[in-house]
């Protein structure tokens, strides 16, 4: 696991890198053919990705190569998705039938100072039991993602938080930097305060992410990385849902609270 430091530096990168949240300037899901906002050609569903139709002056560039006529796209779920890029140094990616258009020079990230958080306390590090779901079996349809689809259930934290015992669903996370990872999406009595509250959070909720020790065993909860998710930065991306029993009535005063801007103001 990172230090906090560089967790912190590697989260603001993040959020204001090419393909970092506050980079989305629009993800148009594309049906039929059609222009997409604000990038060039016409965008149409195809099997495994859209087709694009330009014209060599358009500027439109899939896989390093300029079109002039109809390429295909491939999706984020291809072998080797496609690599678009434009001549204002614009950038698209596709995921089912969704075209996403990345700014890296986007008026939220000419915006964005950084983001709130409380001040680190090394109370917020303790700890839990995690136990799999028996017999290897991946519960479903009790956690959904942004999209709606039910996520894989690895199993339960048993902790307390505050004076509250709790009993935490943990689902699969993509593995980080070669481990893997569990990932608990919660909220807490903070996410139900006004933006301008000092104690506030986020109020659709927060990530822990904990390293996945593959069987039943003691686990750290370090709330003090409590991250937000993208949603946070933008509402070009839609939000999971936590389950019932990760809505935590005591206050997490630790982690991430909400991205800012140079005054402070919550971006949005």
């Amino acid at each position: 696991m990172t230090g906090l430091a560089e967790h912190i530096a590697d989260r603001d990168r993040w959020a204001r890198g090419p393909r970092g949240p506050l980079a989305l300037v629009n993800a148009q899901q594309v049906e039929v053919e059609q222009p997409v906002w604000p990038v060039p050609g016409r965008w149409a569903p195809a099997p495994g990705g859209l087709t694009v139709t330009a014209e060599l002056g358009d500027g439109v560039v899939v896989d390093s190569v300029p079109v002039d006529g109809t390429v295909l796209v491939a999706g984020d779920h291809a072998v080797v998705p496609s690599v678009v890029s434009f001549s204002d140094g614009l950038a698209g990616t596709v995921t089912d039938r969704t075209l996403r258009v990345w700014d890296p020079s986007s008026e939220a990230i000419a915006r964005f100072a950084g983001i709130a958080r409380f001040d680190h306390d090394a109370t917020w590090v303790t700890s839990g039991r995690y136990e799999p779901v028996r017999d290897g079996l991946e519960a479903r349809g009790s956690v959904l993602d942004a999209a709606g689809v039910p996520l894989p259930v690895a199993g339960h934290v048993t902790t307390t938080v505050g004076d509250v015992a709790v009993r935490l669903v943990a689902v699969r996370s993509a593995a980080f930097r070669g481990s893997a990872r569990l990932q608990l999406i919660v909220q807490d009595a903070t996410s139900a305060l006004p933006e301008d509250d000092p104690s506030s959070t986020y109020s659709m909720g927060r990530f822990l992410y904990l390293d996945d020790p593959g069987g039943p065993a003691e686990v750290v909860l370090d709330w003090n990385r409590a991250v937000l998710p993208p949603c946070a930065f933008s509402y070009l991306f839609a939000c999971p849902v936590p389950p019932a029993e990760n809505r935590i009535p005591a206050a997490i005063a630790a982690g991430e609270r909400h991205p800012v801007d140079a005054s402070g103001a919550v971006l949005h």
